[in-house]
């Protein structure tokens, strides 16, 4: 299993954003509040002016049959007001979902093509008539459509133009000269053209480098996926790059094939532009020593060279550019040596390098390069984020031993670090690396929010014992911790809810086992290490039924076990806690906990009321209140509002005394404070 591509779901961004320039940020500037698919009712809400219709999809396909056909209903001329007039859409989705009738199946939809079941032209004429008169969407994303003539030039040319569109996206747009060259449209204001796997050959790009020439107002340009582009229309795009009025912050040229004619085009460019901060040149291009050099001279900050045939000098040259807080070496093997990596933390720390970012995953570092690390973060106090998954040389483990992660923990002891983000998983880490590894965290890494150590099978039940002990630090403060993979068991777990009792930070704590199919266990039993013994104790964390204390009391943070609980096979009540535990409100969590754990029996004689029935008067009112007040977070397959009010409805009744004034004031007197803690 590729474990690079299954990092934690929720990260913390601290360290990852190295740019603060606000110009290369994707999609809008707020956070969108929902997703509409046009539909007859959303329709409705977009006459309206709906302030939550923020973000639109709107799906050209005209087949007929459900939701997605709804396009052919309108007539954009009569009610395409409800966009042109809008002012709260701020992201505009297009895409095709449809087949077209004659097609070779996965062929794409071509804008503006005729044909059964398709939109036609004057329709779409009139629908890209009320975008160019809206003045609040900032962005529009066109998926699943190819864009190939001049109909569908003519229509980009409008969107080019747009007054208020600052970011234009289209994916899998096949892209030719004439409809590359609508997009360099002189008026545009965009400020993030992205054009991934657009089949653009050197005369598309030509013709859109001819429109960019002196344009000031593009901060990101992505023509990642292009790789039919040659050397000659990499000449048209250092044209743009060298012009005085270039004010490109990100450039993203992943994938493109770039070989070494292509890259000597490029390289003057890319090192002259000052304006450049982010570079993305991935996945097996020339990226070679030359260039690095020259990259010394610039301000690149952000620079990604994954899965590129890097070389041992290549590699230290890259040591050079100061600048650099985001580096991505992610699959950088092939040429490399342990000692080239050794070389090149070597040379990080002599150049004072101060990186925020480094990704070294799949790369051939050996027990030399570990160890030359591990002596880099100790004057590295500005590192947030260490991705090394899947550490190897070669096609062996044999150069990077377990010996060598503990040579590597143990230099980490009095280390200065602040990491955020730690990825350590599919690696040779065994049970006393893992020990180091925790005397580490639990000494004084307080800054760490997201662990991983998936698949690291080398570590054994005991050797996990070492990780109950970081879960109670004081200084425990992970938001997410990923053990997927590894030799998990009742025992673990039982020990890992005990230590998480009175935790407060843990969300997600991903306890996976994945079933090895030539095993002697059953092919269809998934997490055959932890059994119901141990999704008990994790129920009992989340919702102690000891006592009403006990329950207010419980664990209302962790809300993820696993990405998929229904695959993992999780029983019902534990799904519950989770479910509940998401709500932000932990107040109102462990109000329902109690109310549903202590108050809801069939049989209501014999459920917790009477611990309501020796209240003093003056207490009553509020613990009515407690019990009547109305939510929307409820149980799972509950209705939350209808147990409150039956709850009422039965304290009421069980207490009719307490509609009647004059017999309060008569027992008034005798009562006696309640302990029952109310949330």
């Amino acid at each position: 299993m590729d474990e690079t591509n299954n990092q934690i779901d929720s990260v913390d961004n601290n360290g990852d954003n190295v740019n603060d320039n606000n110009d290369i940020e994707e999609g809008s500037d707020d956070e969108d509040d929902g997703y509409y698919l046009l539909d007859k009712i959303n329709f409705q809400y977009l006459k309206q002016n709906d302030v939550s219709m923020t973000v639109v999809n709107v799906d050209l396909n005209c087949d007929g049959h459900g939701g997605e056909s709804y396009f052919n209903s309108i007539d954009w001329k009569v009610d395409g007001d409800c966009i042109a007039n809008n002012r709260h859409i701020k992201r505009l989705s297009i895409e095709f979902s449809g087949r077209c009738l004659g097609r070779h199946c996965g062929e794409k939809y071509i804008l503006g093509e005729q044909g059964h079941n398709l939109p036609t032209r004057q329709q779409l004429h009139d629908f890209f008539s009320c975008i160019y008169r809206n003045c609040s969407i900032n962005t529009i994303t066109l998926q699943s459509i190819f864009i190939a003539d001049e109909f569908a030039g003519g229509l980009l040319e409008g969107l080019a133009g747009h007054l208020s569109l600052e970011r234009l996206q289209i994916e899998y747009g096949r892209l030719r000269g004439v409809v590359c060259s609508a997009l360099g449209h002189e008026k545009s204001k965009l400020k993030d053209l992205c054009l991934p796997n657009c089949e653009i050959h050197d005369e598309g790009l030509v013709a859109l480098c001819n429109g960019l020439v002196g344009n000031s107002t593009l901060k990101k340009l992505c023509l990642s996926g292009n790789d039919t582009i040659t050397s000659v229309g990499w000449r048209a795009l250092s044209t743009v790059l060298q012009h005085p009025n270039c004010k490109l912050v990100a450039l993203d040229l992943n994938n493109n094939g770039i070989n070494e004619d292509s890259a000597n085009t490029l390289n003057s460019a890319l090192c002259g532009l000052s304006s450049l901060k982010i570079l993305d040149l991935g996945w097996r291009q020339c990226a070679c020593q030359t260039l690095f050099n020259q990259l010394s001279l610039s301000s690149i900050e952000n620079l990604n060279l994954e899965s590129n045939l890097i070389n041992d000098s290549e590699l230290v040259a890259l040591a050079s550019i100061n600048t650099l807080k985001s580096l991505g070496l992610k699959g950088v093997r092939r040429s490399t040596t342990p000692a080239g990596w050794s070389s090149f933390f070597v040379s990080l720390q002599r150049n004072g390098i101060q990186l925020v970012k480094l990704d070294i995953s799949l790369t051939s570092i050996g027990d030399v390069g570990l160890a030359a690390l591990g002596q880099l973060l100790n004057t590295m106090s500005t590192l947030r984020t260490l991705t090394m998954i899947n550490i190897f040389t070669g096609h062996s483990f044999d150069n990077l031993t377990p010996h060598g992660w503990q040579t590597f923990f143990t230099s980490l002891q009095e280390t200065n670090s602040n990491l955020v983000n730690l990825f350590l998983g599919s690696n040779k880490i065994d049970n006393h690396g893992m020990e180091l590894l925790m005397r580490r965290l639990v000494s004084n890494m307080i800054s760490l929010k997201h662990l991983s150590l998936r698949y690291n099978d080398l570590v054994s039940p005991t050797g996990w014992q070492a990780l109950t002990g970081y879960l109670q630090s004081p200084n425990f403060a992970l938001e997410t911790l990923d053990l997927e993979g590894n030799n998990i068991n009742d025992d673990i777990v039982t020990a890992f809810t005990s230590a998480l009792v009175h935790n407060k930070t843990l969300e997600q704590i991903h306890l996976y086992q994945e079933v090895d199919s030539d095993s002697d266990y059953d092919a269809d039993v998934d997490n055959e290490l932890i059994t119901e013994r141990g999704w008990e104790a994790m129920s009992t964390l989340l919702c102690n039924k000891s006592s009403i204390l006990d329950t207010y009391n419980s664990n209302h943070t962790l809300h993820k076990v696993g990405d998929n609980h229904e695959e993992m096979n999780l029983p019902d009540d534990l799904v519950s806690y989770l479910e509940l535990n998401e709500n932000e409100d932990k107040a109102e969590v462990a109000r329902q906990k109690i109310l549903q754990t202590h108050f809801s029996t069939e049989d209501n004689e014999s459920s917790n009321m009477q611990e309501f029935l020796h209240m003093e008067l003056e207490v009553m009112p509020t613990a009515i209140a407690w019990i009547g007040r109305t939510t929307q977070t409820g149980w799972s397959g509950t209705c939350a509002s209808g147990l409150s009010l039956s709850l009422t409805y039965n304290l009421m009744r069980r207490v009719p005394d307490l509609l009647d004034l004059t017999a309060q004031m008569k027992s008034s007197a005798g009562k006696r404070k309640h302990d029952v803690h109310l949330v």
